[in-house]
């Protein structure tokens, strides 16, 4: 039997309270997502897993952490994101030595790279933060790079492999001298958290003033208040969850959390936005409990990769807003529906966006992405639910609690709330007379 620590923000099983969940996220829920595929994919009966490691790249001295699960454990799977990006650099460094120091195999699942869409489109490998429009400067690059390469390195000398998002990630790391046979193109694990029969099926011929779509958003994304504002005055019911701590707090608390000289005004991260006001921005404390919400939406849209992915676990289509590689990448491999974002290009609207929606081809290529991420976990000597009889019972039950969390709203007594009621009010006596 293995015994196997998942690198995870949360215990996937469990429930939090609202402001706990928030702290627990690593800074972006959408993190849960695939570390919770991957939870799932290995929670075979011949396996013994347990979650956690997330922080531990941030110990002065990670010696104990070490020690710990070479005495616990016998692999080590770290199912990552945006890995490779620019503001990661000694992070990566800190991971190196915790690598090194670990006797069993490591295993990285879906790590990515991140750059402007521009330079992807170039295989440009400069590496950049999101929201920017401009890359590393050549000696920021080469350090960055020497990082990356170490840490590449070290993880090949404890797996068979590593698996990354995308082709764009894939030669990056190529061109940092890695062998492009041991860097293997799987996806994102999120995708395959239900297994390779999953399906992503239109619900409504076409979308209206009353449809049910959820708008994810990145406030760092240039011009994204576009966006925002044509498609809020569009559709009444129009939600937009967050995806950040910070949001997610201010949700709950009906308090402003970011310094609001630094973030863009336009969109909803503070309490003076409409959507605040409508109390339409929102925020899901359990994954399991987000996935579920989007079974009732009719559509998903929007610059936020995971915000797009929880709908489609849910069968519920999602248009990406593709603005930078990491959206690129994971669209053109998993053929996920994607308009390139430009902040001086066309402001498109959900309906527009939900009639060019096609999912044939993400159906159609399912199983084969699927067989390939299999064939990698297999390669790495990890023993999934699918190769006993591909049920995960054990899990999909403990994890019922968490779907019949719903979604949190800004509170009724926010000022902003407070404010807009006695507006309308006003409004309705004035109409009386």
């Amino acid at each position: 039997m293995s015994k196997i620590l998942i690198r995870a923000a949360q215990n996937p099983l469990k429930t939090y309270g609202t402001m706990e969940s928030t702290r627990l996220m690593g800074g972006n829920s959408g993190n849960l997502l695939y570390a919770n595929g991957v939870a799932r994919a290995l929670s075979a009966r011949a396996n013994t897993v347990r979650y956690g490691g997330f922080t531990t790249h941030r110990l002065d001295d990670p010696a104990e952490f070490i020690r710990e699960t070479n005495d616990k454990y016998d692999h080590y799977v770290m199912p990552m994101s945006n890995m490779f990006r620019a503001s990661f650099t000694a992070n990566l460094k800190a991971m190196t030595r915790i690598v090194r120091d670990l006797d069993m195999p490591v295993t990285i699942v879906g790590a990515g790279a991140q750059t402007t869409a521009d330079a992807a489109e170039n295989d440009e490998f400069r590496m950049a933060r999101t929201g920017r429009t401009k890359t590393q400067a050549e000696d920021a690059a080469k350090r960055h790079n020497d990082v990356v390469r170490m840490f590449c390195e070290a993880i090949l000398e404890k797996s068979h492999s590593m698996g990354v998002r995308g082709e764009f990630t894939q030669k990056y790391l190529v061109s940092l001298g890695l062998p492009e046979e041991r860097i293997r193109v799987i996806g994102c694990p999120s995708i395959f958290t239900w297994g390779p029969e999953h399906r992503v099926e239109k619900k409504v011929a076409a979308l209206g003033p009353k449809s049910s779509i959820s708008m994810n958003i990145d406030y760092r994304v240039p011009g994204i208040e576009r966006v925002i504002d044509a498609n809020m005055a569009q559709y009444r019911n129009l939600t937009s969850p967050s995806q950040d701590a910070k949001s997610a707090r201010m949700i709950i608390t009906g308090e402003d959390q970011y310094d609001l000289s630094t973030v863009n005004l336009g969109t909803p991260v503070h309490t003076g936005h409409p959507l605040f006001a409508r109390r339409n921005v929102i925020y899901y404390p359990n994954p399991w409990g987000w996935i579920e919400s989007f079974k009732s939406e009719d559509f998903a849209f929007g610059t936020r990769l995971h915000g797009n992915i929880a709908a489609i676990l849910a069968g519920t289509p999602a248009h990406i807003l593709a603005h930078d590689s990491r959206t690129l990448e994971l669209a053109d491999y998993h053929a996920m529906p994607y308009t390139r974002y430009d902040k001086d290009g066309a402001v498109p609207l959900a309906e527009d966006l939900y009639r060019d929606t096609d999912y044939s081809r993400f159906n159609e290529l399912m199983p084969e992405r699927f067989a390939t991420y299999l064939q990698f976990l297999r390669d790495n000597n990890l023993h999934t639910i699918w190769d006993e009889d591909g049920t995960a019972d054990r899990f999909d039950q403990k994890i019922e609690a968490g779907k019949k969390i719903g979604a949190v709203r800004p509170p009724q007594t926010n000022p902003a709330l407070i404010t807009l009621a006695k507006v309308k009010r006003k409004a309705r006596a004035l109409l009386k007379r």
